[in-house]
């Protein structure tokens, strides 16, 4: 004899407890997720910065070279700037910004010669409060990026 099954008396949807436990497991997930996402944004912002810092060394070093003219690399309240030579006096041509939460320092400001070289060289300092790099330049325009933390 078959069994016969009444498919009335079967439950659908889920119970109290089954809800429970998932709200609990979805909170634990947000408490350890959300500060290494945090920890995430802060790496991107800071590699985006060392980026946006290198393109700005390539670009400087091109313009020299493609323009047959002197190109000075700066850093003024946390953006690059490039500059090109009017006279006697050093004149903005080109700004790149940084991210927000990074800062950016420099020990000298390197001017790039219409054959590709630099003088003097320095060290670029791209940080945040979890991630440090540090950029130096050699006299042929050659960029290393080193992540000291």
């Amino acid at each position: 004899m078959m069994k016969q099954y009444n498919h009335r008396n079967t439950r659908k949807g889920i119970t109290l407890i089954e809800l429970l436990v998932a709200l609990c497991i979805l909170a634990l997930a947000g408490i350890v997720g959300i500060p290494m996402f945090k920890v995430s944004v802060q790496r991107w912002e800071v590699s985006g910065s060392v980026r946006t810092v290198t393109s700005a060394l390539s670009t400087a070093r091109y313009d020299a070279i493609k323009m047959n003219r002197s190109v000075k690399f700066c850093i003024e309240n946390n953006r690059v700037l490039l500059k090109e030579k009017k006279g006697t006096v050093w004149v903005t041509f080109m700004t790149f910004e940084a991210e927000k939460n990074v800062s950016l320092s420099i020990n000298a400001s390197p001017v790039f010669t219409s054959i590709g070289t630099v003088s003097p060289l320095c060290t670029i300092c791209v940080w945040n409060e979890y991630y440090q790099y540090k950029i130096t330049l050699s006299i042929y325009g050659r960029i290393k990026v080193m992540m000291e933390k």
